[in-house]
């Protein structure tokens, strides 16, 4: 059985305890601060590599490449730690279809708008690069007592979509040559989780790392990763 505080007044409320282990905390006691998402950039600088992928139909109906045949893609480990003192908690698609995007090739439930991969010129302009950014969230740490038929991450746990995981990249077959940010932002639209509970600090969802495309004589594109990265701010949020 799950343990954890089982009082839904309680800031740390967890909907899968079913033995309370008095451990409940309630405002307007400091610790009452929510959910904290950081996305964990050491990992993703350090796992980014270029792969071929062959595009099926699924692949293109999704956007997770921009077309059929060979793909070049660049693909990273995405890993999301909960660093907050209450966990991110979003439930299952059949109690809250709202915060789910099925719509899919696959017909599987995707949390909308969970990961986005964005690939910009160094004007600012947003560059087409295939990816999805829906996902199966879960506990990848610990008691697992999340998963993807009930989705969250516990305080303290962390969730992970490695390298080489299907649409777990940026297409840049057709990107031409030059130097581009790339981007990751986790939770760009801010949304609360299913009881109502804010992030405690948003600066930490996002990372951006600056990149230069280039092509072989057989216009097979290759990357490396540039020293430095001016800042960029999205002005929108």
């Amino acid at each position: 059985p799950v343990t954890g505080c089982t009082d839904p007044l309680a800031c740390n409320y967890n909907p899968l305890a079913t033995v309370s282990d008095s451990s409940c905390i309630y405002p307007p006691s400091p610790l009452c601060a929510g959910p904290d998402l950081k996305f964990d950039s050491i990992a993703f600088v350090n796992s980014m590599f270029l792969m071929t992928h062959i595009a099926q139909t699924c692949d293109v109906t999704e956007g997770c490449v921009l077309g059929y045949g060979t793909r070049y893609v660049i693909t990273f480990d995405s890993k999301i730690d909960n660093i907050g003192t209450t966990d991110y908690y979003i439930g299952s698609p059949g109690s809250n279809p709202n915060m789910f995007n099925t719509n899919n090739c696959h017909g599987h439930a995707h949390y909308e708008g969970y990961g986005d991969y964005r690939l910009y010129d160094m004007q600012g302009t947003l560059v087409p690069a295939g990816h999805k950014n829906g996902f199966c969230v879960m506990d990848l740490c610990g008691t697992g007592q999340y998963h993807c038929g009930d989705m969250g991450i516990s305080a303290g746990c962390y969730d992970e979509y490695g390298a080489g995981t299907q649409c777990q990249w940026i297409d840049i077959t057709n990107v031409p040559d030059g130097d581009y940010r790339l981007a990751i932002i986790f939770n760009s639209m801010h949304l609360p989780d299913v009881l109502g509970r804010h992030e405690m600090n948003y600066a930490n969802n996002a990372t951006q790392i600056c990149i230069r495309i280039t092509r072989n004589a057989q216009g097979v594109p290759s990357f490396i990763k540039l020293p430095t990265c001016s800042p960029f701010v999205d002005c929108t949020g």
